[in-house]
């Protein structure tokens, strides 16, 4: 596993990639879509290895963007998908 998702504590869920990420001092749950993986960041597939590599490619883009989120669902993670990433 890379050092990024240890970091993050991700694991592939799904077609998702589920993560922590510390935004505003705190820690909160993050979830990304496998389609949006795949559409921008190069995952070759839905597997769990493929989903965990194109994470890692996005590590900057999912940095970025986790610390303009304003809106924090009251409960479950906070849902990145493919209109999250249209404009990168």
């Amino acid at each position: 596993m890379s050092a990024f998702a240890k970091a993050t504590h991700a694991r592939a869920q799904g077609d998702d990639v589920v993560f922590e990420l510390e935004t505003g001092g705190v820690t909160r749950p993050f979830e990304i879509s496998g389609d949006a993986l795949r559409r921008y960041f190069g995952a070759a597939d839905g597997s769990g290895s493929e989903l965990l590599r194109a994470f890692e490619n996005a590590r900057e883009k999912i940095q970025a963007l986790a610390k303009k989120t304003q809106w924090v669902p009251s409960d479950g993670p906070i849902k990145l998908g493919t209109g999250d990433f249209d404009d990168s």
